[in-house]
């Protein structure tokens, strides 16, 4: 099965970019997670877990009994930029392929019995005149 942009919807969009995101966020804090786990599970653990931003800088780090179990760090920019370019294309993508000269052929032709009522040939019944000759003529007499 191949997949189309022409054919996609909103929400498989919406989809995508959630799919991604939760994907990113399992590939980069798997470790962190993992760590978090472990120190839980620990009946008489002491540990800490601490985050913070400093001059831009994104910090995390897991302690048990003063062994660093997980520390990481990213800046703003470059976390802004995984987070927000890749489902930003995905969209230009999405509303590329799906333009709306894509679905022209796609939409089903008017039935006969409303093609006729399209015509101006046909004579209106009760059309109310409103030319300018005829409303003169009324306010002059």
């Amino acid at each position: 099965m191949r997949f189309s942009f022409r054919r996609s919807r909103p929400w498989q969009l919406l989809l995508a970019w959630s799919l991604y995101w939760i994907g990113l966020a399992l590939v980069t804090l798997m470790p962190a997670i993992e760590a978090g786990w472990r120190l839980s599970q620990q009946a008489n653990g002491h540990g800490t877990a601490s985050a913070g931003i400093t001059d831009g800088i994104l910090s995390a780090s897991i302690v048990d009994g003063g062994q660093t179990m997980w520390a990481g760090s990213i800046h703003l920019f470059k976390l802004a930029i995984l987070v927000g370019i890749p489902p930003l294309l995905l969209c230009l993508l999405w509303l590329a392929g799906s333009a709306r000269t894509n679905h022209a052929t796609e939409k089903p032709r008017p039935a006969e019995g409303t093609r006729r009522e399209l015509f101006a040939g046909d004579p209106r019944i009760g059309t109310i005149e409103t030319s300018t000759s005829k409303r003169r003529a009324r306010e002059e007499s």
